[in-house]
């Protein structure tokens, strides 16, 4: 009988392991068969086999009773009929008052069944009642933590290291909970020290190669990778590796995992698409074409797969093989249309303008392309310098409703503007807005329009029309606050504007730059260069965000630093007006530093 009680209690703690219901560090720990602490937890408890058949303090305990009511709530458990096992794992605790192992199974259906507070209940009794036995505590730290409730779940792990002070469980939940706080200091310190004390841990060390990531120690997370890797392949963290891998330029060793996962999936197409790209990135231009041919192989949509190698053979100015694969792709049904207008670019770069005017000429209003196609006739007779013709194709398309699309409108005006008419581009954005009166790029293209014939207050009226189609629209808030500011009015307001537009590009380094600027005119010094700088981080090579730079440096003390600013700005200014206003603003600080 006991072998047989142990073997249920072997396939329950399986069970447990694919439930899936707490979180997967929870499930990590209860699939481990070993677990450190004074009782050495279930199994020490089970292998006791005395403590199945022990005596409560009131009457003999009946393990036959209690194992016959637990496969029954296991049984029921399996068919989602809850109460029906909690009903069952109840009489077998009255069977047997000493079953720990029901005592678990009951808390975990508890929880399941969305009776967390009963579960807490349940296994809190179980700790009062074995103190020592860790997984208890690690089962209810875990539902602590899946309820959010994260500083009762640290008091519990932390619970756990007062008694095994090197808990390997503990210490990664640890980790990961310091982790979902952004508190990362202590979130290393705790995976460092599991891997310390069991670098066998592959949770330990991937978790410590994403946070290794997120505080940019690139290295150290290429090593954890690395080594998490080693100790088990998983295809969705070799995936994050070898993008970091290719971020920080190891190409080969990106390749070598790629190559790696497919060994194991030949038909993966996403592996393959990204080995290309990575070939590409190399100048390993024919083993790049070898990838996408082979991709081809494995894919119904082969069309898509040409035209990505036409591609390829474009930018390396193959036109016979991307002409010869172009034309033969005309010959089906299948991405027809973007063929032609992939083939009238080849033709175009290689010199055969009449070819390209021609196929362009050939794409229907109804493919997905047409809009290109027109816009690249277009620039083709603008290039030719044949603005007329260009002119008449443009209000040909606009006249009719069936071909007329915004970016005509666009293209139009700008040519009669740098003709000389920017009357005539107002009239057309007219039209446009008329046309396409709740379409917020027609105000914010007019906007830009009104900023290139140096009417900002106009810019600004429609930018505004915008936002008030679209309130978080990030360039026209940018837009708008960035005006304010250079312009010195609306200050406050300015501020409000930008930080929604950094709050929704982040990213973006002109977005930052103008906080830095707006920070700047309201004479916010310090915070002026903290964002500028993170703005040259993000557009290091932008002479302006340099030159704000700088301003900001030297109204903030910080000279040499300004004097490093403008000199790059300089160097990067192409247009001379602004570089010798930039010039001139570094004579002005290095004489004045000489005077002192």
């Amino acid at each position: 009988m006991l072998k047989k009680i142990l073997s249920i209690h072997s396939s329950w703690k399986r069970h447990l392991a694919s439930a899936g219901v707490i979180s997967l560090s929870m499930l990590f720990f209860l699939g481990n068969s070993s677990c450190s602490g004074g009782s050495q937890a279930t199994d020490n408890t089970l292998q006791a086999g005395e403590a199945l058949t022990a005596e409560s303090n009131d009457e003999p305990a009946d393990s036959a009773c209690a194992y016959f009511y637990f496969l029954w709530g296991k049984s029921a458990e399996e068919e989602q009929k809850y109460e029906e096992a909690m009903e069952a794992y109840e009489k077998a605790l009255v069977c047997d008052p000493q079953a720990v192992y029901v005592d678990q199974k009951l808390a975990v259906l508890l929880f399941n069944m969305g009776k967390k507070e009963q579960a807490i209940v349940q296994l809190e009794k179980m700790i009062a009642d074995d103190p020592a036995n860790i997984q208890n505590r690690l089962l209810l730290g875990n539902i602590y933590s899946s309820m959010g409730q994260k500083d009762q779940a640290r008091t519990v792990y932390e619970s756990i290291l007062k008694i095994v002070p090197d808990d390997p469980q503990s210490l990664l939940m640890l980790g990961a909970l310091y982790a979902s706080e952004r508190d990362y200091q202590q979130a290393q310190k705790m995976l460092e020290r599991l891997v310390t004390v069991d670098d066998k841990s592959y949770a330990g060390y991937s978790y410590l190669a994403k946070l290794y990531r997120e505080l940019n120690y690139y290295d150290k997370a290429m090593e954890a990778y690395d080594k998490a890797l080693a100790l088990n392949w998983s295809p969705m963290l070799a995936y994050e590796a070898a993008d970091l891998y290719e971020y920080r330029q190891k190409y080969d060793e990106a390749a070598a995992i790629y190559k790696r996962l497919l060994e194991d999936d030949e038909a993966n197409t996403k592996v393959r698409g990204r080995l290309a790209r990575l070939y590409i990135v190399q100048g390993k231009i024919d083993e790049a074409l070898a990838e996408l041919q082979e991709m081809k192989n494995y894919t119904a949509d082969t069309g898509v797969v040409d035209l990505a190698i036409g591609r390829v053979l474009l930018d390396e100015k193959r036109y016979p093989e991307a002409i010869a694969l172009f034309e033969k792709m005309l010959e089906q049904n299948e991405n027809k249309d973007v063929a032609r207008s992939m083939l009238a670019l080849t033709y175009y770069e290689s010199g055969d303008t009449d070819k390209a005017k021609k196929m362009l000429q050939e794409v229907p209003v109804t493919s997905k392309d047409y809009e290109e196609s027109v816009l690249m006739l277009a620039q083709i007779l603008l290039g030719e310098k044949d603005n007329q013709r260009a002119a008449t194709l443009l209000r040909s398309v606009i006249a009719s409703e069936d071909t007329r699309r915004p970016s005509f409108y666009f293209l139009l005006a700008s040519l009669l503007r740098e003709e000389g008419d920017p009357d005539a581009g107002r009239e057309v954005f007219d039209q446009a807005v008329q046309t396409f009166p709740e379409n917020p790029r027609v105000f914010f293209e007019y906007g830009l329009y009104f900023d290139r014939l140096g009417k900002p207050d106009e810019a600004v009226a429609k930018m505004e029309q915008v936002l008030a189609m679209t309130p978080e629209d990030s360039y026209a808030l940018n837009y708008v606050g960035y005006t304010w500011a250079d312009r010195g009015v609306n200050l406050e307001k300015a501020l409000e504007y930008i930080k929604r537009a950094v709050d929704l590009k982040p990213d973006d380094g002109f977005v930052r730059d103008s906080l830095g600027w707006v920070y700047f005119k309201m004479a916010m010094y310090g915070e002026a260069v903290k964002e500028l700088e993170a703005a040259a981080g993000m557009q290091p090579d932008d002479p302006t965000i340099q030159e704000h730079l700088a301003d900001a440096y030297q109204k903030d003390g910080q000279l040499q630093k300004a004097v490093a600013a403008y000199g790059k700005a300089v160097s990067l200014y192409t247009d001379d007006l602004k570089k010798a206003h930039a010039l001139a603003e570094l004579k002005a600080l290095q004489d004045s530093d000489k005077k002192d």
